[in-house]
């Protein structure tokens, strides 16, 4: 199921339900200027270090996912997409769920995170993984939220 290029740190552990849901937050600036979602989003940024985050649905709701995503986040979430463990293993790689992994002093990590494993791809294989995991996350739609009261807010 797994090739031999899994190299788990301490706390990481393999996701392996096949059906569990992996939550990617989309912000505003990960949107075209057409309203569709840019083909790299379900990838790493410069920062990742190639382990793009994403939440566990048996940890989290969506709804839970983005709320904390935009409470504490630098850019708040425009909307929440997903793609299952099973579609990562059919591409080729895994999630990880690395919630238990040592925090740095001060450092947050937010509720249920994995991540998928780009590590040790070429530039090539990140645009062929990144374009599978979109096109499984557009087939499956958006999974429904609501946006975020605003501090101070108590109704919309």
């Amino acid at each position: 199921m797994m090739g031999p290029d899994v190299e788990l740190l301490e706390g990481e552990q393999l996701m392996v339900d096949a059906h569990e849901l992996a939550y990617r937050q989309i912000t505003p600036k990960m949107y075209t200027d057409d309203g569709k979602i840019a083909s790299h989003v379900f990838g790493p940024s410069s920062s990742d270090q190639d382990k793009p985050s994403y939440s566990r649905a048996s940890v989290v709701t969506a709804q839970e996912s983005r709320d904390w995503h935009s409470a504490n986040a630098s850019t708040p979430s425009a909307g929440v997409w997903a793609v299952s463990v099973g579609e990562v293993v059919e591409a080729k790689r895994h999630v990880v769920d690395d919630s238990k992994t040592p925090l740095e002093v001060y450092g947050i990590r937010a509720p249920g995170h994995c991540f998928v494993d780009f590590r040790g791809l070429n530039r090539g294989q990140k645009k062929e993984l990144r374009a599978s995991l979109l096109m499984c996350a557009l087939r499956r739609g958006e999974i429904p939220t609501e946006e975020p009261l605003a501090d101070g807010q108590l109704f919309l």
